[in-house]
């Protein structure tokens, strides 16, 4: 697998979440896994890098300014909060590679850390100025499903 050439490769630039939907084995489907407008943008560079960061639209403010996450503010928050914070977005990235239509992202830095140094397989296919990725099946909560995501070219 490799980074095809600028020219060749239809995933350079910057896309706009639209939508995360959960397929499940029996082919129910749960759409807004991540809220009815979820917010995310990923970007593939034309030299192999990936940047993913999506969230719930409707995430609560936390319950006091925080001016940064390294700061004593963020410590004292009650851990109820910070949990809901952290199940309520996520982030990554690292680099890519194509092939066909698959696209693999190798995990360099992650807000979940267990993904660091993992990859990531994802089908895609192209619909004029979208994008829908597919992970592969995966368990959650005890359910097989794979998850789509729809992006928007910007």
């Amino acid at each position: 697998m490799s980074i095809p050439s600028p020219q060749n490769n239809p995933l350079i630039g910057i896309w706009k979440l639209i939508s995360a939907t959960a397929i499940h084995a029996d082919g129910t489907v749960t759409p807004g896994v991540y809220g009815t407008c979820p917010v995310g943008y990923i970007t593939y560079t034309s030299d192999g890098h990936i940047m993913v960061m999506f969230s719930r639209s409707n995430r609560p403010p936390l319950s006091q300014e925080v001016k940064s996450p390294l700061s004593s503010e963020m410590q004292s928050l009650p851990v109820e909060e910070l949990a809901q914070a952290f199940t309520t977005f996520n982030a990554y990235a690292g680099t890519y590679t194509l092939s066909g239509n698959t696209v693999t992202h190798q995990i360099e830095i992650a807000s979940i850390p267990n993904r660091i140094g993992t990859t990531l397989v994802r089908t895609f296919t192209l619909n004029e100025n979208q994008v829908k990725l597919l992970t592969p099946p995966v368990l959650s909560d005890g359910v097989e499903k794979v998850f789509e995501l729809v992006w928007e070219r910007i």
